[in-house]
């Protein structure tokens, strides 16, 4: 029996383990310095937006329009890289 609930709260962990970490959304390029990503759902937040925007203009960006709605299922963040 203890071998069995072993098993099952690994299997449980391994779980919730898989939704922390679960698949980010790329960022896609628009012009030559205007991209746009999506940070939707329980996976990304707001912070996620910004940090994949921190990483592909190296620190420099600004944002150009942020779109969401109040259930969390849609986050669209355009932005820019500035020098």
């Amino acid at each position: 029996m203890y071998k069995i609930l072993l098993i099952i709260g690994i299997v449980l962990l391994s779980g919730c383990a898989r939704l922390m970490h679960g698949q980010t959304q790329p960022v896609r390029q628009i012009s030559s310095s205007t991209y746009f990503t999506t940070c939707a759902g329980a996976v990304e937040d707001w912070g996620s937006c910004y940090h994949k925007a921190y990483v592909t203009c190296d620190g420099k960006y600004s944002v150009i329009s942020k779109e969401d709605n109040n259930r969390g299922t849609k986050r669209d963040l355009t932005f820019a890289c500035t020098k």
